[in-house]
């Protein structure tokens, strides 16, 4: 009856409409630890977690009881002007203890496409309070992604679902790519950084430092296909930004809560010193929808200095530090602490990272890349043009789908075969999932080359 229910009733978010059609293999009715199980009662290993969130696995009766006991206390409590719930101020400061120094406020949303909104309004707001209006501009690089709301869609360039018709366009600008893997020809390491840097300050040069406000950027371009910027990227982006009054927003929804081995690593990680950190899905394991925006001691400085009243801090939401949201972040954050998820991840990730990159012998896979608990598999037509499939092929869709008659849950984005298992996978787990990744690439191989469309 639900699919039945489903196929009548249900917008599915990122799907071609008119071909979406759930069957019972699509159709979750439980999970438990990294597993799914479907309709069918197959039992599935998700090495999506989800979508990048379900950071301490399924079915965790801690954070089950936790939900429930704030619930049975007090279901909801609204945070707008002098009111406050206790939850939402225990995980703000719980937040600012582990973010780096200098972060002592956090605003509270339901998602990461809002706590990226919210930091480019902050910032904006900063501006305005400085009588500096003209700063309105936003920079953000190509294959990235930062939300589905309006705004946030339009700071993201990774994919065909953007168009100028959903864009802010007189407001955010594009810089190039940290890609190594499709930099210009001769560039390399070092090379490509200074030549990012470059394009970087021409675009200010262009579009002139007193109008543009901030630079957004994920550690590790997730959706984008997990491209990791060369060393040395981050920090030159960060010297650029400073030398020109222009903010630094780090995108962590992804590669914060452990992905990378830190709650937080832009900094510790890359050397990305931030002005605004943004975070969400494994806030809360994807138990409750929760997101957050670190704004720095500077920032707050300046928009909490006035009490003239245009300088309200117009912005927020109905479930803005909603309190069963922010008690599930609590005990996500116990568990992370008390496991000791973030050391599991260096210790378990780095092995599998090893693994994946044998996945680089097969005829498909132009590069493997990653880095702690996530990672891209890159499919092409040639590897010595690193030529790609036409998308008609559907190469990743098909790896995917031996990768789940098998038992295992990947997800194809374009021409990439994307990981990013729950951060309590084992070492035993991992290797497991290499190997349905390995079976699979051979399976559609064989039949590429049956049909022709592999030499």
């Amino acid at each position: 009856m639900a699919i039945g229910q489903d196929r009548a009733h249900v917008i599915h978010p990122f799907s071609q409409l008119a071909a979406t059609e759930v069957t019972p293999d699509d159709m979750y009715v439980g999970g438990d630890g990294c597993y799914l199980e479907d309709a069918r009662g197959n039992r599935l290993f998700d090495a999506n977690a989800g979508l990048w969130c379900v950071n301490v696995g399924y079915g965790r009766e801690e954070m089950v009881e936790a939900i429930r006991e704030q619930a049975g206390r007090m279901s909801y409590g609204q945070i707008f002007a002098r009111n406050a719930n206790l939850p939402s101020a225990e995980l703000a400061a719980k937040l600012t203890e582990l973010a780096p120094d200098g972060f002592n406020r956090v605003f509270f949303s339901t998602g990461g496409s809002i706590a990226n909104e919210t930091a480019v309004r902050t910032v904006h707001h900063y501006f305005r309070l400085q009588g500096r209006d003209s700063k309105r501009f936003v920079i953000s690089v190509d294959n990235s992604y930062h939300g589905s709301t309006y705004l946030a869609a339009s700071l993201t360039f990774s994919g065909g679902n953007y168009h100028d018709l959903f864009h802010v366009v007189d407001v955010v600008h594009r810089a190039a790519s940290p890609y190594p893997y499709r930099a210009p020809e001769g560039l390399e390491g070092g090379h490509f950084v200074d030549y990012l840097g470059d394009e970087m300050e021409r675009l200010i040069t262009r579009l002139g430092a007193d109008n543009i406000a901030c630079f957004i950027l994920e550690p590790i371009l997730g959706a984008g296909g997990v491209i990791v910027p060369p060393e040395g990227y981050h920090a030159r982006m960060v010297e650029i930004c400073r030398a020109n009054d222009i903010f630094v927003i780090a995108d962590e929804v992804v590669t914060g809560f452990g992905r990378l081995g830190h709650f937080m690593a832009a900094e510790p990680v890359f050397g990305m010193e931030a002005d605004v950190i943004t975070l969400g899905k494994g806030i809360s394991s994807g138990y409750q929808p929760l997101a957050a925006a670190l704004v720095s001691d500077r920032i707050y400085e300046v928009i909490s200095s006035s009490a003239d009243p245009s300088a309200v801090y117009a912005h927020g939401f109905t479930h803005s530090g909603h309190p069963v949201c922010c008690a599930a972040g609590l005990m996500n954050i116990e568990i992370m602490e008390r496991e000791d998820i973030c050391g599991r991840v260096d210790r378990v990730g780095a092995g599998f990272q090893d693994r994946l990159r044998d996945l680089g012998g097969s005829p498909l896979v132009g590069e493997v890349r990653g880095m702690g608990f996530m990672a891209a598999v890159e499919l092409v037509a040639d590897k010595n043009t690193r030529e790609t499939f036409p998308p008609e092929t559907g190469a990743a869709g098909r790896v995917e789908a031996h990768c789940r008659s098998r038992g295992l849950i990947v997800r194809p984005l374009r021409r990439h075969v994307i990981l990013s298992p729950p951060l309590v996978m084992t070492a035993e787990e991992g290797v497991w999932v290499v190997e349905v990744i390995q079976q699979s690439l051979e399976r559609v191989e064989s039949e590429l080359r049956a049909e022709g469309l592999l030499a």
